[in-house]
C-alpha cells in the first residue's frame, strides 16, 4: 500500500510517509514542504528523478566503484586523472587475489567505503575494525536499502543513501550535514544527475571536471571501544590500538579473506583462547621434559 505525496507541486507515490527528519532535509535543501495528496486527484504522478529536476543547481558528484570494478577503464582513467574515487568493500568475504587488487587501489588512491546494514549495526563495528587492521579503513558508509529514520542515532560520520526502489524516497540531492552526520545522495544511472551526488560505477566518458570530494570519516563502536576514522588516520584510544595489533597476528590473513566478517569478532576471541591454551601445553611440556633430563643427569652422577 503506497501513499500519493505532494512535493514541491510534484505528485510522487511513496511507499510510506517520510519521517519528521527526510521532510527536514527537503525544507532546509529544496525549501518545499511535503504533504499528503488528495487521493482521487485526476493528475499522473511522476518518478523521484523529476523533483531534482525543480531545483536546478550545477551538477556535481564523486565517483564510487564496486570491488569488482577496480579495473575498469573508468576507475583506471579518474585513478590517471589524479581524483580519488570510492572503492565499496566487499560484505561478506574476499579472496586473496580480490584483496591485493583492492590493497592496490586503495594504495593508488581509492577510498575505501564499507557496507552498513541497519538491522546488523554491530556487524559494521567488526567489519570496520577489521578492515582498518589489513590496510583498508572505511572513510564512509553505504546504505543500499534507502533512508532510514533511525539513521540519524547512529555513530557520526559520512553515509551514502542509495535508493534504487521507484517506491522509496530518495534523500535530496545535496551535501546534507545534520550535527556530526553527512548524508548523500547514491544513482547508478548517471543520466540522472543533478545537484550533488555520489554515481556508483560511473562510465568512463563522464567529465572530471566536476567532481567534488564529500566530507570523510566514519565512527564505530566495539566492545565499549570508539573508534574515529578520518582522512588523517584511526582515532581511539591504546585498549582500541591493542586490538586492531592483535586482530593482525591472531587471525590468519587467509582466513580473514574467506570469513563472513561478523564471525570474526567470536574467532577473534576463540583463537586467543587456544593460542593460551597451547601456550600453556607447550610451557607445561618444556616444564616436564626439563625434569625428565634433570633426573637423569642426577642419576648418572
Amino acid at each position: 500500500m503506497s501513499v500519493l505525496l505532494n512535493i514541491c507541486g510534484l505528485l510522487v507515490t511513496s511507499a510510506t510517509f517520510p519521517d519528521a527528519t527526510l521532510q527536514q532535509f527537503y525544507q532546509q535543501y529544496y525549501h518545499c514542504s511535503i504533504e499528503h495528496a488528495v487521493q482521487h486527484t485526476t493528475t499522473p504522478a511522476k518518478s523521484f528523478q523529476s523533483i531534482t529536476e525543480l531545483f536546478p543547481q550545477p551538477a556535481t558528484w564523486w565517483p564510487v566503484f564496486t570491488a569488482d570494478q577496480v579495473e575498469s577503464a573508468s576507475f583506471k582513467r579518474l585513478i590517471e586523472t589524479g581524483v580519488k574515487p570510492g572503492i565499496i568493500l566487499p560484505n561478506e568475504y574476499f579472496s586473496a587475489i580480490r584483496y591485493y587488487k583492492i590493497k592496490k587501489a586503495v594504495n593508488e588512491g581509492a577510498i575505501p567505503i564499507a557496507y552498513y546494514e541497519m538491522q546488523h549495526s554491530k556487524y559494521f563495528a567488526a567489519k570496520a575494525t577489521f578492515s582498518t587492521a589489513i590496510g583498508l579503513r572505511p572513510l564512509a558508509a553505504l546504505i543500499e536499502n534507502g533512508w532510514d529514520e533511525n539513521l540519524i542515532s547512529q555513530p557520526a560520520g559520512s553515509y551514502i543513501i542509495q535508493t534504487d526502489s521507484i517506491n522509496e524516497l530518495p534523500i535530496p540531492a545535496r551535501k546534507i550535514q545534520h550535527h556530526q552526520h553527512f548524508f548523500y545522495q547514491a544513482i547508478t544511472d548517471a543520466s540522472q544527475t543533478s545537484g550533488y551526488q555520489v554515481v556508483i560505477n560511473p562510465p568512463a566518458d563522464m567529465p572530471v571536471n566536476n567532481i567534488e570530494y564529500p566530507h570523510l570519516g566514519i565512527s564505530w563502536e566495539i566492545n565499549r571501544i570508539r573508534y574515529t576514522s578520518t582522512t588523517e588516520g584511526v582515532e581511539t584510544n591504546l585498549f582500541g590500538y591493542l586490538l586492531i595489533a592483535l586482530s593482525t597476528v591472531v587471525i590468519p590473513l587467509d582466513y580473514i579473506y574467506s570469513a563472513h566478517y561478523p564471525s570474526l569478532l567470536s574467532t577473534f576471541g576463540s583463537s586467543i583462547s587456544w593460542i593460551s591454551l597451547l601456550l600453556g601445553g607447550g610451557l607445561l611440556l618444556i616444564l616436564v621434559i626439563s625434569i625428565i633430563r634433570r633426573r637423569r643427569i642426577n642419576a648418572r652422577n
